[in-house]
């Protein structure tokens, strides 16, 4: 019997692990995503396929989130894919949420529903020095107030998506003393989750500016070539041609 999952492919403890069909086994939470199964399914999971199980993973948490594969895990408050350009927010009720890297528009860091520091793909990173090293968000949460303790923290996300357009990432729900290392870790996630939103956006303006300047730089091209034509310099199918090329047709 193997001990890697078979609908992850994840390695399983002898306590976390059950076993299915055909010698597999699945880990506790593949099973749990497996929400699906009917209770004769649950009852007989010996007799129960790989196949089956990952039928119902897919139907319960659809076919995004059965596919998303992350490269980047923040605690418990996001995922990102760079192979696939997507991020996932855990949602409440079991519900994943999925965006793509393109859907990003802005963010704000707050605390205690107060704005710190903020960024996105319209605009610069504003209020905390993000890159400055490993105090830099925290410096800038712990700057504005001295009140010992902290409520809330978390990250209000802008993306552009109509159904869905705010999503919030948590880093903190409960009151905590601000000279806590829960405190701490929820600092260091934040800022890492921070830098990390706001390197995937200046990709995104990176790919923007370049995509706008062979746009511009083509159309230019193509401009200079249909006055060669209109002057007579040019044949018709020499301006085609040349049309072609520069469009990649």
């Amino acid at each position: 019997m193997s001990n890697l999952c078979a609908i992850c492919n994840n390695g399983t403890t002898f306590l976390l692990r059950r076993k299915i069909a055909n010698g597999e086994v699945v880990c506790e939470d593949c099973f749990k995503k497996a929400k699906n199964l009917t209770i004769k399914q649950i009852i007989k999971l010996k007799t129960v396929s790989a196949d089956e199980i990952r039928q119902s993973i897919t139907v319960s948490v659809g076919e995004a989130v059965m596919n998303f594969i992350p490269t980047k895990v923040i605690g418990t408050a996001i995922q990102f894919d760079d192979e696939n350009k997507k991020m996932l927010i855990p949602g409440q009720f079991g519900r994943d949420n999925i965006f793509s890297y393109n859907d990003i528009v802005s963010y704000e860091l707050l605390e205690d529903d107060e704005v710190v520091t903020s960024g996105g793909l319209r605009r610069a990173a504003v209020g905390g020095v993000l890159f400055g090293g490993a105090g830099a968000v925290v410096g800038a949460v712990t700057g504005r107030k001295n009140k010992g303790v902290c409520n809330n923290m978390g990250i209000k996300l802008t993306v552009n998506n109509m159904s869905q357009p705010i999503v919030y990432i948590s880093f903190i729900q409960t009151k905590t003393k601000t000279d806590s290392n829960a405190y701490k870790v929820a600092n260091h996630e934040a800022q890492e989750c921070m830098s990390t939103l706001q390197l995937i956006c200046d990709n995104q303006k990176g790919e923007e500016k370049e995509t706008t300047t062979y746009s511009f730089s083509t159309a230019d091209e193509i401009k200079k070539f249909k006055e060669l034509l209109d002057d007579g310099i040019l044949t018709q199918e020499e301006f085609d041609a040349k049309k072609k090329e520069l469009l990649g047709l």
